[in-house]
């Protein structure tokens, strides 16, 4: 039976590659993202730099600010979320635990591959308090679910918009609405398959997948308050690039900074660590397409609006993943077979 546990020396142990990442992977990832950019896009350095060394600190620090100000929203809904999954009678964290592990998550997908921070969010979460890990991950994917459609409404409202400007990338918005397509088919194919589970699977794969339907299915009974939280949530990040570009005395529409910023989320989807390689040329090149921002400018977007949205989160995860190793109370092993 596979377990993890707070001393295990499994190889596999999600904490021993979290810890080991941060060091080797966090500036190696810095030196390849400008010599990515450099010699893609063949950037004018003294250009690009006479940006960002002019650009308005206040209005850096407010991107910032709003930046981080989405993770209190993202932990109240996670919250919500596990209230209703979880069996009646299990205690809550509060607010703040929620959005620290909420954080760490980020942090774990900008230093991990393939979203390794969803599941590392969940194996936290079981293994500092009572809960099944599948439950858990179930709660997660009723969050992106959540978080899919609402990109797609932001996105069609941007659009009427962004069409008086003759800007708009339909490739973007087939991608925003084929995802939340793909998220709900999935959804509905929870649903559907509810009945058959207990039937068809074997023993220990049913209780898991139980567990999991309920966590995706039972912690969707506040859908309209959830979005409430989810938009506030994206609002901070679509503010977040556009006091980037007040910040550089840029001309950035809030229609344009929403779907840059919604095209980003999108982007990181990409399995490599908070979607590197392939966030920074896709938002250059819209910025150069649907603006007439010259190549120096859009280019100091994408790299003071990484710098807040990638690179801040893995020094200040970093810094939250060591401090809560240093002051950590013992947990109990975490069983990931039985979803309890």
């Amino acid at each position: 039976m596979l377990q993890f546990g707070r001393d295990t020396d499994s190889p596999v142990s999600l904490r021993r590659r979290v810890l080991s990442l941060p060091s080797l992977v966090s500036w190696a990832l810095v030196v390849v993202f400008l010599v990515f950019l450099l010699t893609r896009f063949d950037v004018d350095l003294d250009g690009t730099w006479s940006h960002i060394r002019g650009g308005n600190q206040w209005y850096a620090a407010a991107a910032l600010l709003v930046h981080y100000a989405t993770v209190p929203f993202r932990g109240v809904r996670w919250q919500r979320l596990l209230h209703h999954a979880q069996p009646e009678g299990d205690p809550i964290p509060g607010v703040a635990y929620c959005s620290q592990l909420v954080l760490l998550g980020w942090f774990a997908n900008s230093v991990g591959w393939l979203r390794v921070g969803d599941a590392y969010r969940a194996f936290l979460y079981v293994q500092e308090n009572t809960g099944s890990f599948a439950r858990t991950i179930g709660t997660i994917l009723a969050e992106r679910v959540l978080d899919t459609v609402l990109v797609a409404a932001l996105v069609l409202a941007a659009v009427p918009l962004l069409l008086r400007e003759g800007s708009v990338s339909w490739i973007v918005t087939a991608m925003a609405l084929g995802l939340a397509a793909a998220l709900l088919l999935v959804l509905v194919s929870i649903v559907g398959a509810r009945k058959y589970a207990q039937r068809f699977l074997p023993a220990w794969l049913a209780s898991p997948f139980q567990h999991f339907q309920q966590g995706t299915l039972g912690s969707l009974r506040e859908v309209p308050l959830l979005s409430i939280w989810g938009l506030l949530a994206w609002m901070s990040e679509i503010a977040r690039l556009y006091f980037v570009g007040q910040a550089l005395g840029l001309d950035l529409s809030i229609p344009m900074a929403t779907f840059l910023t919604l095209a980003s989320s999108m982007l990181t989807l990409v399995p490599t660590p908070g979607g590197f390689g392939a966030v920074e040329p896709g938002v250059l090149g819209l910025l150069l397409r649907l603006t007439t921002l010259s190549s120096p400018a859009a280019t100091a977007v994408v790299l003071v609006d990484r710098s807040i949205s990638y690179l801040s989160v893995i020094v200040v995860g970093a810094v939250l993943f060591l401090a809560r190793q240093v002051f950590r109370r013992p947990t109990p092993d975490v069983d990931l077979t039985t979803g309890g």
